[in-house]
């Protein structure tokens, strides 16, 4: 068995996956195995795979059709997976240099956990400084391996999948797979970090994510964004079914609506016709799922919480306007 499973998508990238197989194929620590899911084997990212697969063993191109999405890639990935633990990269982002040596020692230090969390590097494509998002999300965790309770705001909403490594038995064990959609990252890392028993971080970077010229999709415009609400759903319902305690559920409560409240009030992610419809549901999901207990932060952000509250989308509105007209839209 492989000491890791390294799944990469490769649809929509397959002009950057070349960058992305050789980062992990330059990597010192040998033990893994590369799984680059492509669309179909006549696709160039399979034609990119295949030469790859032609000169290391390691390489295990699978297959996943377009329409099934990043989720469905991921899962077909997952399904062929026999490492102990499973890495997931985009197809256009890479490994730095060591990452998997780090990774092992990081696991061997801590005797093995469900979920290790570590930094990113976010680095434009075209100009600009690197950034590390992650950093301050894991700066406040205890050392070594630990249990979720002792770090409640490690709720896997505000890492990408591409920011941990799982144990692939902790998967399977409690049949956790992407959720279809958009922003599969949401609903998938919630429901991991309320079923890990042990998890720890590592505090160095492992992944550089290439953030594309043209934007992620994810930020663009569209009705896709409705399903942001779908996973944030997903998400406190599983929480509310699996009996959280309040301490876990209001620091997810918190990050999953700072999400909805940042599509909401961003005028480039919905049209005017898609706001009303994105608040009311919003609203109702907040009625539904809050914790008791639970107190908005202070500030505007926690204006607009109270309004999500009260379900005062005529009030939500007249708030937006407002801040649009001192300086922007709130963030």
């Amino acid at each position: 068995m492989p000491r890791f499973s390294v799944i990469v998508p490769s649809h929509g990238v397959a002009g950057r996956l070349s960058r992305a197989l050789d980062s992990i194929l330059a990597q010192s620590f040998g033990d893994f195995e590369l799984i680059p899911v492509c669309d179909a084997p006549e696709s160039t990212a399979a034609d990119v795979a295949r030469e790859r697969a032609g000169r290391d063993p390691r390489v295990s191109p699978v297959y996943s059709p377009p329409s099934a999405g990043l989720a469905g890639a991921r899962n077909a990935g997952m399904a062929a997976a026999t490492g102990a633990y499973l890495l997931f990269l985009d197809g256009d982002d890479v490994l730095v240099p060591g990452a998997l040596t780090a990774l092992d020692a990081r696991l061997t230090d801590t005797g093995g956990v469900d979920v290790l969390y570590f930094e990113y590097e976010r680095m434009p494509w075209w100009e600009g400084e690197a950034t590390n998002p992650a950093a301050p999300l894991l700066a406040k965790a205890p050392k070594g391996a630990f249990t979720p309770d002792r770090a409640p705001a490690l709720t896997g909403v505000q890492l990408p999948a591409w920011s941990a490594v799982h144990r692939r038995a902790f998967l399977a064990e409690r049949d956790l797979v992407f959720p279809d959609g958009h922003f599969t990252d949401v609903g998938f890392g919630a429901r991991v970090a309320a079923r890990a028993e042990r998890v720890a971080v590592l505090r160095s970077v492992v992944v550089r994510h290439m953030a594309r010229r043209q934007g992620n999709r994810l930020n663009l415009p569209g009705a896709h964004h409705a399903e942001l609400l779908d996973q944030t759903e997903l998400a406190l319902a599983d929480a509310a079914g699996l009996g959280l305690p309040a301490e876990r559920r209001g620091p997810l409560f918190e990050q999953l609506f700072a999400a909805v409240l940042k599509t909401a009030t961003d005028p480039r992610r919905l049209t005017r016709g898609q706001r009303r419809a994105f608040f009311r549901r919003a609203s109702r999901l907040y009625r539904q799922y809050r914790p008791a207990g639970f107190r908005p932060p202070g500030g505007r952000v926690g204006v607009q919480y109270r309004l999500l509250a009260s379900g005062s989308y005529a009030g939500f509105r007249t708030l937006r306007a407002a801040n649009r007209a001192a300086g922007g839209a709130v963030a």
